[in-house]
């Protein structure tokens, strides 16, 4: 007697324990079909009756097990037939015998149903537990090998397999599959897991087509499940066993429900991954302004641009300019010291043209000559560099760690990168163009204040000869011809009080002057000056302490400041003009008063700058340079004092001066 039982697409067969029975040749199901389609052509009360020389109808059984007729009872349940007994006889037994038959088919039916629903439902729970495993190794990791390696390790021990593999698409070659991540116990197979496959027409290739491939080799039987992911297959899963094991739909269910859900995960991965480079591309093109933002000048902006992007990035980059079809390197960095370096110059006519035309250039699509000197063996870049429309230079990247590194994406990244170099550029160039019209201006200013300085100089020896000549032409001509010469007496002053003033602005814009101080007695120093002034004419009062001021100044130079606020107080006026000299603390002040035409309010800040001349003076015709204001301000404010002036048009001014005390 043997008892036939169809589960879950796989034959077992339990003989008696002479060894008699018989079993299907195969296992897939499509064999229990026939058999079950064949025993419906001979139906008996209860099961079903094949006499031996009939028996040849029952496709998939082996021939040699049937000398005797065979009678086929099945165990059946609600909506389907767990399996067949069998039982060996060329008598068909009687009614009696056949109920007997069926009341036991009945209970083995019914008790191989409960153990089927049984074991079904721990296998269901089992599977459960690993798809709930795998989800929540993958929702808490974002690493692709993480998640890879989880999977492997949980799907094989699931099922009992001795190696679990999970193959990906090599981008380098496209026909080639590469191990994303493995396990096995290495037993019944060779110690090394599975290494990159060729696709072609092999299992591992029909499974990148999207199909499911089983297979019974010799080593054992095995599967292999396309991974979808976005609507394509990125990755497929084989396993493989050494001990006997059929597929049946629940495990394909299984494998495809854990492909999606990996897949899924997988597709999650790529958009994180791909969330994290822009961000991280951003972050760096943030850095990479902000650096060249700090920096000013030609040379400098090409090379924090060549070593930040290499450092940053897997890439080496060389930074050229062109001129007359020849690009000469600027600057370089390479990632470590032993790698490929571009040539220091090359001749970039042959692709002028496109370089003028395209934003990239792939280093695969230049001429062979040029792709070699500037990338070698390596995949590169050549990224033109426009300034204000025109072609300047060229960047070439070239990259060895890892292929296919320039895809869409990345041109576009580096496209960015350029063009903020590019501003840079433009900002530098323009830096570098204001410091040589400085230059050029500080030396044509440092010529101008030169030659007046010289000219002031040497005008003075002249004007005082003739001033001397004036002095004796007094002395000995009659008093009808004083007139005259005392004109061109003042007028030659005049030209004296010009050079001096003139002297003195080309040393003040000349950076300053040195002074040559002593210690002077305020009130002496201020009278002194003053008697001078007043042997024409004693239009100026002085008013003073009796408590002596000491200052620490250059007479000479600080003589020029008096002599200019006195002669600009005659000048503006006609009264009398006083100074008041104070001390207040460890302030001293000299204030002149003049009952003159005054400055219009407007124009008070204005007066002590550079050729600054109140407009009723300009108007009344009084003559003037616009420059002893100025100067006096210097020669005070090197001093460490301090003028000031308070005034009202057509009522008068008041300078004052504030000194430091000796101490």
């Amino acid at each position: 007697m043997t008892a036939l039982v169809f589960a879950e697409q796989e034959m077992l067969s339990a003989t008696a324990p002479s060894g008699a029975g018989f079993s299907l040749r195969g296992r897939r199901p499509e064999l229990q079909r026939l058999l079950l389609h064949a025993l419906e052509r001979f139906p008996v009360e209860g099961g079903f009756y094949v006499p031996r020389e009939r028996a040849s109808v029952l496709a998939g059984v082996t021939e040699y097990h049937l000398s005797h007729g065979m009678l086929f009872i099945p165990l059946e349940v609600p909506d389907a037939i767990e399996g067949l007994l069998a039982i060996e006889t060329d008598e068909l037994p009687g009614a009696a015998e056949l109920r007997h038959l069926r009341g036991f088919a009945d209970i083995a039916a019914w008790s191989l149903h409960q153990e089927r629903t049984a074991k079904a439902a721990q296998r269901e729970a089992k599977q459960s537990t690993l798809l709930a495993l795998i989800n929540e190794r993958m929702r808490k990791s974002l690493d692709r090998a993480q998640i890879l390696n989880a999977v492997v390790e949980d799907v094989r021990h699931a099922f009992g397999a001795a190696t679990c593999v999970i193959y990906g698409r090599d981008p380098a070659r496209p026909e080639h599959a590469l191990v994303l991540a493995s396990a096995g116990t290495g037993i019944g197979v060779d110690a090394d897991l599975p290494g990159p496959v060729e696709l072609g027409d092999s299992e591992i290739g029909r499974a990148f087509e999207g199909s499911t491939v089983r297979h019974d080799g010799g080593a054992g039987p095995g599967i292999v499940v396309p991974f979808f992911s976005d609507g394509r297959v990125e990755s497929a899963l084989a396993l493989h066993f050494t001990r006997p094991y059929s597929f049946d739909d629940v495990d394909l269910v299984m494998l495809r429900s854990i492909a999606f859900h990996v897949g899924l995960a997988l597709s999650n991965v790529r958009l994180f991954e791909l969330e994290r480079m822009r961000r991280g591309r951003a972050e760096l093109i943030e850095r990479v302004v902000r650096i060249l933002r700090d920096t000013q000048y030609v040379d400098e902006v090409l090379l924090v641009f060549a070593v930040t992007t290499s450092h940053e990035l897997p890439v080496a980059c060389a930074v050229y300019g062109i001129e007359n079809g020849t690009a000469e390197r600027k600057a370089m960095r390479v990632r470590k010291a032993g790698d490929f370096e571009p040539v220091s110059a090359v001749d970039v006519t042959t692709i002028e043209d496109a370089l003028r035309r395209d934003e990239t250039i792939a280093g695969e699509s230049l001429p062979l000559a040029i792709r070699e000197r500037l990338f070698g063996e390596n995949e590169g870049l050549a990224i033109p560099l426009q300034i204000d429309g025109n072609l300047w230079g060229m960047i070439a990247f070239y990259v060895t760690e890892r292929p296919s590194y320039w895809d869409d994406e990345a041109r576009q990244f580096f496209r960015s990168l350029c063009v903020h170099l590019e501003l840079s550029l433009t900002t530098a160039l323009g830096f570098e163009r204001i410091q040589q019209l400085a230059r050029a201006l500080r030396e044509s200013s440092e010529f101008k204040d030169d030659l007046l300085a010289m000219l002031a100089h040497d005008y003075k020896g002249p004007l005082t000869v003739v001033l001397g000549y004036c002095d004796l032409l007094l002395e000995t001509l009659p008093a009808e011809f004083h007139g005259e010469i005392e004109t061109i007496y003042a007028q030659t002053q005049r030209l004296v009080r010009l050079s001096e003033d003139a002297l003195a602005l080309a040393q003040t814009q000349a950076g300053g002057f040195s002074l040559d101080r002593a210690a002077v007695d305020l009130t002496e120093f201020v009278e002194e000056h003053i008697a001078a002034l007043n042997r024409g004419s004693a239009r100026i009062r002085v008013e003073s302490g009796e408590v002596p001021i000491s200052i620490w100044l250059d007479p000479q130079r600080f003589a020029h400041v008096l002599e200019n606020l006195l002669q600009n107080a005659l000048k503006y006026s006609t009264g009398e003009v006083l100074v008041r000299l104070a001390r207040d603390g460890d302030r001293a002040t000299i204030e002149v008063t003049d009952r003159g035409i005054g400055i219009p309010e407007a124009e008070i800040a204005t007066v002590f700058a550079r050729f600054g001349r109140a407009t009723n003076a300009r108007r009344k015709g009084i003559g003037g340079s616009g420059v002893g204001l100025y100067v006096a301000r210097k020669i005070v404010e090197v001093h460490g004092g301090t003028i000031s002036v308070v005034s009202k048009e057509n009522e008068g001014s008041t300078f004052t001066i504030s000194l430091p005390v000796q101490p």
